[in-house]
């Protein structure tokens, strides 16, 4: 498709070699321009320069993102729609992440909107997975729960017929074993109140299914974040992010998410995962050196893409507004001060998921 004079040509080149879909779109909701990756999920790419109307990519809520580009063209803030399942050429079901932004001219006045697809099946995948596995940990812990009672009823009952023998040696083996069963029955209690605590603290900071353990981890991120800069003197008046995770701006959140999402990466890479945690009896785990410089690297990594796909550059100095920063450069030009700040995020990793009862643990 012919590119519109409000893109240069230095940023069409950009868009085109990103992971993520990319449509400019008329206010109407014709597509004036989309990336490769939309053309070749959607099996446009034998027809290049034809002008799609979201009707015939996306028929089934085609209305619902028209509407929400009316209301961006109207007041000019970017919007994440909720996620949506789309049919590719290969004939499977991906589910898509949006993202809506403002598509304005020279003048800054509204033309109509971008639109940013990802690719997000395999999280959904696993959202649901984890959906399943929470139900059964419900399963268990009502189990749990009434275990105790219907195993001490007839319990008692076998110590009460037992006081009736005349036989008193054999009345006291009995009554000793019992205590050894009580014993167990009083462990199952204990697993049962361990478990409790582990749900609570599901339920106090996500619902299971839409956010999943992503977000856990990404508000546990966040609240060390905010620990760090209060001990380094800083408050919500010198730093705008100093706020609770649900007043944090969409952009901060998605990126404390995109970072937990990675983390479950790193991990793989040194044969490990994240577990749910009994409690604070556990002691935290601990990376070897070698493990560290290797995830600290990764997560620079992660960090410097992440930048670059937003826009950012390196410039020997930093500024946020300008979106320039002295650390986008590889992992080995790094100084070693800075070096030493990845590593040191990598330990602290163990302590910030046992703030939410998750831990480390090894395959």
């Amino acid at each position: 498709m012919d590119p519109q004079p409000d893109l240069t040509d230095t940023l069409l080149p950009a868009l085109n070699n990103i992971s993520e879909w990319v449509l400019v779109l008329e206010p109407d909701g014709t597509a004036a321009w989309s990336n490769r990756v939309f053309d070749e999920f959607m099996g446009y790419e034998d027809v290049p320069g034809y002008r799609r109307h979201l009707r015939q990519c996306f028929p089934a809520f085609a209305d619902e993102l028209l509407s929400e580009i009316r209301e961006i063209s109207a007041s000019g803030i970017f919007r994440s729609t909720a996620t949506r399942t789309v049919e590719g050429k290969d004939g499977l079901m991906h589910v898509i992440r949006f993202t809506m932004i403002p598509r304005c001219d020279a003048g800054g006045n509204c033309t109509g909107a971008m639109i940013y697809g990802q690719d997000v099946t395999e999280l959904a995948e696993m959202e649901q997975f984890k959906k399943e596995a929470y139900a059964q940990i419900e399963k268990n812990i009502e189990q749990f729960a009434i275990l105790g009672d219907h195993l001490r009823n007839p319990l008692t009952a076998i110590i009460g017929l037992s006081d009736l023998l005349e036989d008193r040696k054999t009345a006291e083996k009995i009554h000793a074993l019992a205590a050894e069963i009580d014993n167990i029955i009083t462990k199952i209690d204990r697993g049962w109140i361990e478990s409790e605590k582990v749900r609570t603290i599901i339920k106090k900071y996500y619902d299971i299914g839409t956010a999943g353990t992503r977000e856990l981890v990404a508000r546990a991120i966040h609240e060390q974040y905010l620990e760090n800069e209060r001990m380094a003197g800083q408050t919500p008046e010198t730093n705008s992010s100093m706020v609770p995770w649900n007043e944090l701006p969409n952009r901060l959140k998605d990126s404390n998410t995109r970072q937990a999402e990675n983390i479950w990466k790193m991990l793989h890479k040194i044969h490990c995962t994240i577990a749910l945690s009994s409690g604070d009896r556990e002691p935290l785990f601990v990376f070897t050196d070698n493990e560290v410089e290797l995830l600290a690297e990764m997560e620079h990594e992660r960090w410097v893409d992440e930048r670059v796909k937003k826009g950012w550059v390196y410039v020997g100095n930093r500024d946020d507004m300008q979106k320039i920063h002295d650390c986008i450069i590889p992992w080995a030009d790094l100084s070693e001060t800075q070096k030493m700040k990845d590593r040191n995020a990598v330990r602290a990793l163990p302590a910030i998921l046992s703030r939410v009862y998750l831990k480390i643990a090894r395959l």
